[in-house]
């Protein structure tokens, strides 16, 4: 899914021409198209790109490869979105990726439909989990729905993605890496180092972080940031626990670093985000 970081595919030419002109990477679509060209020396369908990933990425919860899939279906913007339905998008989706998808990909078109129409109403992909097994228990998938499972593709399959030159080590290491993921979800309210993260894996700390991120898009800390943001966040929907009690049972070390973190992710405080969800105090 998404990540903390949501690093964008920006060229390091690129990257001293944003410099140059005082943008920040993340704020590029904060700027029209035509001047994106213009100040980058870039085509138009590049400028269109750089918007896109930028904007696509500043929602909370929306990483780099739902971004490239949005831009691969020909949509370069929230404005192409607006209006559209999330189910459709889906339907679409599964057609152009030839599988399909994981339930979560149409949680996060379902969500980039909703900051298309309504942009100051925080929500996170998750929310619409619900709303979309109401609609598929009602009306089901298309005829036409392909019948390869996603995992099944090249482009999810760990093994592919993991630096390794021959198959059976590259098999090997993809099961490290999930074993290394599955010690985070049993300790996620614990404090978890590097260090722990590699020997759960069996490997050194630097390989364990570089075969990590190639497979997975971010660090392992980030990773686990991310689902420690997501742990909160169901805190806060669904219990009454001070902001302070919920940062320390989703594995934070105190409140401040907490809220930094969340509002850097999501783009709002944690006080804010219960009181829009209409939950608990």
């Amino acid at each position: 899914m998404s990540d903390t970081t949501n690093a964008l595919d920006v060229s390091p030419l690129e990257k001293k021409k944003l410099r140059a002109h005082g943008i920040k990477v993340k704020e590029m679509h904060r700027h029209s198209v035509a001047e994106l060209q213009a100040l980058l020396g870039v085509s138009k369908i590049r400028a269109m790109e750089l918007y896109a990933l930028s904007e696509f990425q500043s929602l909370p919860s929306i990483g780099i490869r739902f971004a490239h899939d949005m831009i691969a279906m020909g949509y370069y913007s929230l404005r192409d979105i607006k209006g559209r339905d999330g189910a459709k998008l889906t339907d679409q989706f599964e057609q152009h990726l030839g599988a399909w998808a994981d339930p979560c990909q149409e949680d996060q078109f379902r969500l980039i439909v909703h900051y298309a129409q309504h942009p100051t109403v925080h929500r996170n992909w998750w929310d619409f989990t619900a709303e979309r097994k109401a609609f598929r228990e009602k009306h089901g998938y298309p005829a036409n729905r392909p019948t390869q499972p996603w995992f099944e593709l090249p482009r999810y399959q760990a093994p592919n993605q993991v630096d390794a030159s021959l198959e059976t080590t590259k098999k090997d290491l993809a099961a490290k890496l999930k074993r290394s993921v599955a010690f985070m979800k049993k300790n996620l309210d614990d404090k978890i180092t590097l260090a722990q993260l590699a020997d759960s894996a069996n490997l050194s700390s630097y390989h364990y972080l570089r075969c990590f991120k190639s497979v997975y898009e971010v660090t392992p800390m980030q990773y686990l940031t991310h689902m420690r943001l997501k742990k909160a966040s169901q805190l806060l929907r669904n219990t009454a626990h001070p902001v302070a009690d919920v940062a320390v049972r989703s594995g934070f070390d105190n409140e401040s670093s907490f809220i930094r973190l969340y509002k850097k992710e999501f783009q709002i405080t944690p006080a804010v985000f219960r009181k829009k969800a209409g939950t608990k105090k």
